[in-house]
C-alpha cells in the first residue's frame, strides 16, 4: 500500500532546509480589482469548477478527469494534431495502433491533470499540511537519494521534466522537504496570479514559499548557494540566446543548457525526479541518485545525458509525457 516514508532523518533534513521566505505582502502576484472585469469571468468559472471538484474522492477525480480529457481530444484539434505528430516522431518504432492508443490515453492524462490542479490548489494540505489526506496517495522511491544530496551542505536542484503530473509533483515533494518552486509566469495576469497562489507551498513547519519566476535567475542562484532545495523543469523548447542543439529521441532539438550552468555556478547537486500516476488511483515519486560528474564542462554532453534520462522515463510511461507541447518545433500540424 503506498505510504509516506518513516525515514529517521526526515525531520533533520527539513530543519536543515529552512528557506528565506517570501511573505504574502511581498508577492508580485497580488490580487487586482481589475481581475473582476467581465473578460476574466470565463477563467473564474473554470476556477470555481476546480474548487467544487477538489473535495471529490481521488477515484472520482480520476474518472472525471478521463472524461474531461476525452472531451479535450475532440475540442482541441490543433493540440491533438500536434500531440499525434510528436508521438509519431518520437515513438516511431511503435505501430500506428499503439501510437493512437498512447495519444488517446495522453488526453485522458491531461484531463486528470486538471483534477490534480484542483487537489494542489484547494486540497486538504492547504489547511492541514501535517496530516493532509493527500499523503496517503503517494509512495516514494529513493527518497534517501534526495536526503543524501541535501546532507552534503550544498543546494539541491530537484529536476522534474514536463509530465502531466507536473502539478502534484511539487505537492508530493513538499511532504518530504522544504523547497522553492520555479515556474514560468503566465501571459494572462489573472492566470499568473492564480497559478502563483495555487502553487504557493505551506510546509509542515508553518513556513510558506511563493514560486520563483524562471526569469529571476539571481533569486534562483541565491537559493541554491544558500544550500536550499529548488524544483526545476528544464526540458521544454528553448530558442533564446545560449541554446544548444542536442538530439532528443534522435532529432536535433534546440534545448536549454540551464541545468549545467546553474550547477556550475552554485555547485548544487542535481537529483532527477519522476512522478508516475498509477492505475490504482495512487502515485509514486522516484528520486534518482544525484548525478555524478555533473556538470562535465560540456553543455551539449550534459544536456544529452539529461535527454537520455527523460527518454528512458517516457518509454516507461509514454502517455503521461506532455506531448501537446511543440518541443521539436514541428510544422504542418495545423
Amino acid at each position: 500500500m503506498p505510504n509516506t516514508p518513516n525515514t529517521p532523518n526526515t525531520k533533520n533534513t527539513q530543519s536543515n532546509q529552512k528557506t528565506t521566505l517570501t511573505r504574502p505582502g511581498q508577492s508580485q502576484n497580488a490580487f487586482k480589482w481589475a481581475f473582476l472585469h467581465p473578460k476574466y469571468w470565463g477563467i473564474w468559472l473554470g476556477v470555481g469548477l476546480l474548487k467544487l471538484a477538489s473535495p471529490l474522492p481521488n477515484r472520482a477525480k480520476f474518472t472525471l478527469g478521463k472524461w474531461l480529457g476525452r472531451g479535450l481530444y475532440w475540442l482541441a484539434p490543433k493540440r491533438r494534431r500536434l500531440a499525434r505528430a510528436n508521438i509519431q516522431m518520437a515513438l516511431d518504432k511503435l505501430t500506428p495502433a499503439e501510437q493512437r492508443a498512447i495519444l488517446k490515453a495522453h488526453f485522458e492524462s491531461l484531463g486528470i491533470g486538471l483534477m490534480e490542479m484542483a487537489m494542489v490548489w484547494y486540497g486538504d494540505h492547504k489547511k492541514h499540511h501535517a496530516t493532509a489526506k493527500e499523503r496517503a496517495l503517494v509512495h516514494f522511491i529513493g527518497q534517501e537519494n534526495l536526503y543524501n544530496a541535501q546532507q552534503q551542505g550544498k543546494g539541491v536542484l530537484i529536476l522534474a521534466p514536463h509530465f502531466t503530473t507536473l502539478e502534484v509533483t511539487g505537492l508530493f515533494v513538499s511532504f518530504l522537504t522544504n523547497y522553492h518552486a520555479v515556474y514560468r509566469p503566465h501571459d494572462n495576469p489573472l492566470m499568473d496570479y492564480l497559478i502563483a497562489k495555487g502553487r504557493a507551498i505551506a510546509f509542515g513547519d508553518g513556513s510558506h514559499v511563493q514560486p520563483v519566476a524562471n526569469s529571476n535567475t539571481r533569486q534562483m542562484l541565491k537559493i541554491l548557494r544558500n544550500g536550499q532545495s529548488m524544483t526545476f523543469l528544464p526540458d521544454q523548447r528553448y530558442r533564446s540566446k545560449g541554446h544548444v542543439v542536442v538530439p532528443f529521441f534522435g532529432v536535433d532539438t534546440k534545448s536549454n543548457p540551464a541545468t549545467s550552468k546553474i550547477a556550475k555556478l552554485t555547485g548544487c547537486a542535481v537529483v532527477p525526479t519522476f512522478t508516475r500516476r498509477l492505475k490504482n488511483n495512487q502515485y509514486e515519486v522516484e528520486f534518482l541518485p544525484a548525478l555524478n560528474h555533473f556538470p562535465s564542462g560540456d553543455d551539449v554532453a550534459d544536456t544529452l545525458r539529461l535527454h537520455q534520462l527523460y527518454e528512458a522515463e517516457i518509454a516507461q510511461n509514454p502517455s503521461q509525457y506532455l506531448w501537446v507541447h511543440n518541443r521539436w518545433n514541428l510544422k504542418n500540424t495545423h
